[in-house]
């Protein structure tokens, strides 16, 4: 009846002698169908008794009978055909359409695992009418090619926890006897239970580093108003002393510049944290409100630890209090304010890298072990002017222009060259030494990258992510390019990259924090950019995807003998 029911059509319900809709049905010992009055009139004008479509032979006319089962199918025929078009509305995509509509399919309204097919509300409604379909097990529409058992073609209603795979019963007996299994409902509510666990777990830690993050811009701001009244009250009282003053301020300027830089490395950092748990929460969300439970046997996202980011507020009491006393011991307590604050700077300057160690080494520490690879130049694609070296780890800058094959991948311009291998998934990270190099470029860029001529700009626009020095200034290659406002420059740059979340980082291996990071980078070729993080993921999760490179450039002062090296990853801090 199962069968029958799925193959409903047209053709199906029409009597082939007066090729219309049965009337009475009935079916002759052969198995033929015809409506009762066509057959009777069809053996009264013929000499012998037979079936119009086999004509296999009767001895006589047989008894005929109404098929009563095949006449209330009949009925259930007419009334889905009286219903047209007009019952449900045509699938979308995305949508499960209707398995038996013809034509424009119609929003399928339920699936059936009997049946292993899905029906919109008029072909629904054999499985409410007819007796032998409604023990039926119907479930909200989903996609049931993969709940069917591709081995043996059947449903599959248990979950082996050993394979951890949905399998049928057929598959339990040959091929996981000894194996711990329950059924898919069971595994359905342990996945839900789980994943509204690691939602609160997500959100926790999430509020918690959104609290942090507001908490040190706070402290920043009132780090900001106490140096500045600070400072009014300093001028107020040491008018007079305009050289010591000058001293003093200078101090309390580098005091606030560093403990920005510090509050702002400290922020960058749970930015990158928080929208990292933003992408959790959101595919978190994604798996919680969708209504095909088959998508919770996939693998749940990864939670990231919590953070363990501390911040030290300005300590200016002392200031204050001694700049109080200096009436009584102008001259004396002058040079201990200054012997003072230069004391606090110097402790402070011991014990925050110490910190911000603590802080960044579990994150630089964990790509470093996670996602070095081995990074080598590709000599077909270097200007003609790089010299390279042996091993393809060092290259500088001859100075001239040397004579090399002439190839489509090299640069005939800019002085840049590319690494040997390309990458268009996963995560990886390189470093790159550039102690000695006045001017240089590091970073990554898709393979479509302009190899000949000036028609190149080192922009996102354009498919570069590059992070580069001129002359003493570092500089992050955005649009427009951002200056960073860095103590020292790096002398060791440490490059991260994450194809599918879109993230370009670039750190300071030595004093191990983040310099700068590039968001939301598309890097698939021709993809416009994204604007929210669910885009994001179907544009760099697509088939064609586009191969991205490590970039270098070293300084054209081809007299300087430190070369730009690719140096291997160490998860140690270098003393």
């Amino acid at each position: 009846m199962a069968s029958a029911i799925i193959s409903l059509s047209t053709e199906g319900f029409l009597c082939s002698i007066c090729l219309d809709v049965f009337t009475e049905p009935v079916s002759t010992p052969c198995g033929h169908n015809y409506c009762k009055a066509c057959i009777k009139h069809y053996w009264s004008t013929s000499n012998v008794s037979q079936c119009p479509l086999c004509k296999e032979d009767f001895h006589g006319a047989p008894e005929l009978r109404v098929n009563t089962e095949f006449r209330d199918m009949l009925e259930v025929f007419k009334r889905m055909a009286a219903a047209g078009d007009d019952n449900g509305s045509p699938a979308r995509p995305g949508e499960v359409p209707c398995d038996l509509c013809h034509g424009t399919k119609r929003k399928a309204l339920k699936s059936c695992l009997v049946c292993l097919a899905s029906y919109c509300n008029a072909h629904l409604e054999p499985h409410h009418t007819v007796q032998a379909l409604k023990w039926h097990h119907l479930i909200n529409p989903v996609n049931l090619e993969d709940r069917v058992c591709k081995k043996h073609n059947r449903v599959m209603e248990f979950f082996c926890r050993r394979e951890q795979s949905c399998v049928c019963v057929v598959c339990l007996k040959d091929d996981h006897v000894m194996h711990e299994y329950v059924s898919l409902e069971v595994e359905f509510n342990e996945r839900k239970t789980k994943l509204q666990h690691m939602k609160r777990r997500v959100s926790r830690m999430l509020s918690k580093k959104c609290t942090k993050a507001s908490e040190i811009k706070t402290s920043m701001m009132q780090d900001q108003q106490e140096v500045k009244r600070t400072k009014a009250e300093t001028v107020k009282v040491f008018t007079a002393l305009e050289s010591k003053k000058v001293k003093l301020m200078e101090l309390l300027e580098e005091k606030q510049r560093a403990a920005e830089r510090r509050a702002e490395a400290l922020i960058r950092q749970l930015q990158l944290e928080i929208d990292e748990d933003n992408w959790t929460r959101i595919e978190l969300e994604e798996f919680s409100k969708t209504e095909d439970d088959f998508r919770l046997l996939q693998d749940l996202p990864s939670i990231s630890s919590p953070s363990n980011i501390k911040h030290h507020l300005l300590q200016l009491d002392a200031v204050r209090s001694a700049v109080a006393k200096m009436e009584e011991t102008l001259d004396e307590q002058m040079e201990n304010i200054i012997r003072e604050l230069s004391l606090v700077d110097k402790e402070e300057t011991v014990e925050e890298p110490v910190q911000a160690e603590k802080v960044f080494d579990d994150v630089l520490g964990k790509i470093q072990s996670q996602y070095a690879i081995n990074v080598t130049l590709d000599p077909n694609t270097a200007h003609p002017s790089l010299i390279l070296s042996e091993d393809r780890k060092q290259v500088r800058d001859g100075g001239a222009k040397r004579k090399v094959p002439d190839k489509p991948m090299r640069f005939d311009f800019y002085h840049f060259v590319l690494g040997n291998e390309g990458f268009s998934s996963g995560r990886f990270y390189y470093e790159v030494l550039v102690k000695g190099q006045k001017v240089w470029e590091v970073g990554v860029t898709r393979e479509s990258i302009s190899r000949k001529g000036v028609a190149l700009s080192l922009s996102p626009e354009n498919g570069c992510w590059t992070l580069g020095s001129y002359w003493g200034r570092c500089q992050a290659n955005a649009s427009p390019p951002v200056v960073l406002s860095l103590s020292k420059n790096p002398e060791k740059v440490g490059v991260f990259v994450d194809y599918e979340g879109g993230l370009v980082c670039f750190y300071n291996v030595d004093a191990r924090f983040l310099m700068y990071s590039f968001t939301r980078c598309v890097f698939t070729e021709g993809a416009s950019r994204p604007r929210n993080l669910s885009a994001l993921k179907v544009h760099n999760d697509a088939q064609a995807k586009t191969r991205i490179f490590p970039l270098f450039r070293p300084s054209a002062e081809w007299r300087e003998p430190a070369p730009l090296q690719i140096t291997p990853v160490s998860c140690t801090r270098e003393q």
